[in-house]
């Protein structure tokens, strides 16, 4: 019986190293040698593969592979075809520019505040608790479009807060020290048109101890006045310029309150504030890319279309 199973054994580790010549050699590989195609074409089917499975799975599978991946124009071919970035714009950028972390983060030109229109309830956000603090309302999508909710203040100040980790985040100490890029705010605030609201807003940009404040933007006191015939909401933006080095975190705080002084929640609306980091890139440019893929959409889509 032993010597049964130890003759199977040996015919099996036989076929498996037929099987492993063959491959070997090519015999058993169907299709196309990935190798033998132009550096070019392999660099346009790499860019479809996600960032991660790049470095975690594809640049370990040869040599030649590892040495696509690691390029430096790689990257920034991946980043431009993903449309990351417009098409050319690599040379407003710093020559040392982290391509890589670039495109596995995407840090740049997203919201980096969470929950922000109340989904969530109060998650992601620390409240001091003024009067009966915040709550969340549900809210018609045509009163700010695309929103069906918004925190909602009480009848005396309450504040809530969120702080935001650049370097957690996805971006790295020569981009914020040197290079500086844009921060940009934006906020919207309302009220019951028939009680009005006051409110007001403070960001911060603080360095790695989180207490040393850089630059700071402070709103003014904002009342929505009672007896409003619409529903109103208001915009508040600020643009963030040369703030100089050590910019680690971003604290967002907002304050509001009703103006009957109602037990409830009958105060200020605050919804779909964001807080976006962007490429100093000439808006030309920005809009030229735009432009492109509105044109290849459509192209796409008429095809279908046929």
């Amino acid at each position: 019986m032993g010597q049964k199973m130890g003759q199977k054994r040996k015919r099996m580790d036989q076929t498996q190293n037929t099987m492993h010549k063959e491959e070997d050699s090519g015999l058993t590989k169907p299709g196309i040698n990935l190798l033998e195609l132009p550096e070019e074409i392999l660099q346009l089917i790499l860019s479809y593969v996600p960032a991660r499975n790049l470095l975690q799975d594809c640049q370990r599978v040869c040599k030649a592979l590892h040495a696509v991946i690691g390029t430096h124009s790689f990257w920034i071919f991946k980043c431009e075809e993903e449309r990351l970035i417009p098409r050319f714009s690599g040379k407003y950028l710093p020559l040392n520019f982290n391509w890589k972390r670039f495109c596995m983060k995407e840090p740049f030109n997203r919201n980096l505040i969470r929950n922000p229109c109340g989904a969530e309830g109060l998650r992601h956000w620390h409240v001091i608790k003024g009067g009966d603090g915040w709550s969340v309302k549900t809210i018609s999508e045509e009163d700010l479009t695309g929103i069906k909710s918004t925190f909602v203040s009480s009848f005396y100040w309450s504040e809530k807060s969120q702080t935001i980790d650049l370097i957690k985040e996805g971006f790295w100490d020569s981009i914020l020290d040197k290079y500086q890029p844009e921060i940009v705010i934006n906020d919207w605030f309302s009220a019951y048109k028939q009680w009005g609201g006051t409110y007001w807003m403070l960001i911060q940009l603080l360095g790695k101890n989180k207490h040393r404040v850089i630059k700071e933007y402070k709103t003014d006191i904002r009342v929505m006045e009672t007896g409003q015939p619409l529903q109103q909401w208001d915009q508040v933006t600020h643009v963030f310029r040369d703030y100089g080095p050590g910019v680690r975190y971003i604290k967002l705080i907002h304050n509001g309150k009703d103006v009957l002084f109602w037990k409830g929640h009958f105060g200020a609306w605050v919804s779909n504030s964001s807080v976006t980091v962007r490429l100093r890139i000439p808006e030309e440019l920005a809009m030229e890319d735009e432009k492109v893929i509105r044109a290849s959409t459509t192209s796409v889509g008429s095809l279908f279309r046929l």
